[in-house]
């Protein structure tokens, strides 16, 4: 073929096979910089705005899960707090209300589901009041401050608050505080000022336990005529002592006559008997051995 006739090919409808080849040098550079698209799932907690100060919103969920997607690089680099969640009550008094939960996230990333995408809840005014403070410490007796703190929140909920409560699991010293109701309901829509509550005084706590009661024997030169003693005893001790305590022995305080007299009781240390414990006697000297 001739150089001439090729060229001519060449050059036969230049402006088609010129934009064919551009079209695909533009398809290889976007396909060379396309990222892989993902997803993922954020747990963030639901805000309320346009709310008045003096109102207060009962039976919001605490957070709403968002899903969404974007490249890889955009999603992996997203600060969890750059994605907020949040209803807006302008507008809304007082009673029950239905909002839409709406999602405010960076450019790039794209909102594929909101769990729940609506929710329902009631507005109630503002009540505020002061709860006594109860602090449980499984297997100890402590003594705690403040005995009382402030509460605020839905007047509804101010009024069914019976108590904050703590209660001590670490021994840590400070005790997180949570108003309940009557019925052992939490009610973590207060706010407790202050929330917590320290810990001033620690012991074990103690246990019961009838055991029996042995009285030991008179001296030799005396001799019981009459012995009126209860066969058993209460005491009061740490439980791991108690559970190895069976009887008590006791001793009388002998002499000549007919008395009634407390009985020394031989405790271990850390327990101790309930009431004095005492005992009917009448003892005579002893007969001479013949």
């Amino acid at each position: 073929m001739k150089p001439s006739e090729l060229l001519r090919r060449l050059l036969h409808n230049w402006p088609i096979k010129l934009a064919a080849v551009l079209t695909a040098l533009v398809l290889w550079y976007q396909l060379r910089e396309v990222e892989p698209v993902v997803e993922r799932s954020l747990e963030r907690p639901l805000e309320v705005v346009g709310l008045g100060e003096d109102r207060a919103v009962v039976g919001l969920p605490k957070t709403v899960t968002v899903r969404f997607r974007g490249t890889a690089r955009i999603v992996e680099n997203l600060n969890p707090s750059a994605v907020i969640v949040f209803i807006d009550l302008s507008g809304v008094n007082e009673g029950p209300f239905a909002a839409n939960v709406q999602v405010r996230a960076p450019s790039g990333v794209q909102i594929a589901e909101v769990v729940p995408a609506k929710v329902e809840a009631r507005v109630e005014r503002l009540g505020a009041g002061v709860l006594p403070v109860e602090v449980y410490a499984p297997g100890s007796v402590v003594t705690f401050e403040p005995d009382s703190v402030e509460m605020r929140g839905p007047a509804g909920l101010v009024e069914r608050a019976r108590a904050a409560v703590g209660v001590d699991l670490t021994a840590e010293g400070t005790v997180r505080l949570v108003a309940f109701d009557e019925s052992g309901t939490p009610l973590t829509e207060l706010t407790l000022d202050p929330d917590t509550a320290r810990i001033t005084f620690r012991s074990p706590t103690l246990a019961r336990k009838e055991v029996d009661l042995v009285l030991l024997p008179a001296p030799r030169d005396l001799h019981p005529v009459q012995v009126e003693a209860p066969p058993k005893v209460t005491l009061v001790g740490p439980p791991g002592v108690l559970g190895q305590i069976t009887a008590v022995q006791a001793q009388a305080e002998w002499r000549v006559g007919e008395y009634t007299a407390p009985l020394e009781l031989l405790l271990p240390p850390d327990v101790d008997a309930i009431g004095v414990v005492l005992a009917k006697l009448k003892v005579e000297p002893a007969k001479p051995l013949e």
